[in-house]
């Protein structure tokens, strides 16, 4: 199928009318960012400034859409958008504008604009990450992650992403590579910091034998707070992230500091492992957060 409307122009460049704005514009900027361009046949910067835009959006291939306003032809549009002057030109996403400028821009100051609003790939990929990561989907998740960090590298939040669901996929040591490769940095941010002290608690789960025999040490003595939060370390290394967080809210109810204080830092440890965007990790942090404040 062609990619070129009747006019000629690709299916993502087109001019609208009053009639089919709303289309054109406030329903496909909920699909992708929609570029609009307010212009008219006697202003001689717009002549100037519509080439590089058009270029500005071939270059993404459909990624982002122009749409074209004749200000002589649908005053109501100008008028509602608060236009007083042209070339005017507006970023839509979600049915909102987001940016905007006025006057003539050279074709590198356009595309610079234009790189502020349409996502990269890899934040692209990233995106699709988190909601997959979100729904449950780690091997999804584990695959888009991936790709975001090969497209670039250099972001630290691609790769802690990705280091948190191979630990959620059991898979410690790839997360540990991970995680010493940010470490060799001088410095790690706060989401690698409570992924590497979920890693020390695994070992040391690994090392006490593991859920039941921390639970077994518990019914001796149910009311010892430092077998409470033995137990919620252990629930968290298995993936049983409710009754772990549980745990901890109940051992910072008894005692808010000292041993409250380590449940509160292996709690944050165990919400980071369940992802930022589990609607069970932010009902627990709420809870946490009132607990403390």
């Amino acid at each position: 199928m062609s990619s070129l409307t009747t006019g000629g122009q690709p299916e993502w460049i087109k001019a609208t009318t009053t009639d089919t704005f709303r289309e054109d514009v406030m329903e496909a900027s909920m699909q992708r960012p929609v570029i609009v361009d307010f212009w008219a046949e006697w202003c001689q910067p717009c002549q100037q400034l519509m080439p590089a835009l058009e270029a500005a959006a071939n270059e993404y291939q459909g990624r982002l859409a122009l749409v074209k306003v004749n200000v002589d032809e649908c005053p109501e549009i100008a008028g509602a958008f608060g236009v007083q002057s042209i070339p005017f030109v507006v970023a839509m996403v979600q049915g909102q504008p987001v940016s905007q400028f006025q006057g003539a821009r050279s074709p590198d100051e356009i595309k610079a604009w234009i790189e502020q609003i349409v996502p990269s790939p890899a934040a692209e990929a990233f995106e699709q990450g988190q909601s997959h990561e979100a729904e449950g989907a780690l091997d999804l998740a584990e695959g888009f992650y991936r790709k975001s960090v090969e497209l670039d590298p250099e972001v630290a939040a691609h790769k802690i992403a990705l280091a948190r669901v191979l630990l959620g996929l059991d898979r410690e040591q790839e997360c540990r590579e991970i995680i010493d490769e940010l470490g060799a940095r001088g410095f790690l941010e706060p989401e690698a910091e409570a992924l590497k002290e979920q890693l020390e608690v695994r070992e040391r789960v690994e090392d006490s034998g593991g859920v039941s025999d921390a639970r077994a040490e518990l019914e001796k003595d149910p009311d010892d707070l430092e077998l409470q939060l033995k137990l919620a370390e252990a629930l968290g290394a298995d993936n049983r992230f409710e009754e772990a967080c549980e745990l901890c809210l109940n051992v910072i109810a008894k005692q808010r500091d000292g041993v409250g204080e380590r449940a509160k830092e292996v709690m944050v440890g165990i919400l980071t492992v369940m992802g930022p965007k589990s609607k069970m990790a932010s009902e627990f942090r709420r809870k946490l957060a009132t607990a403390f404040y």
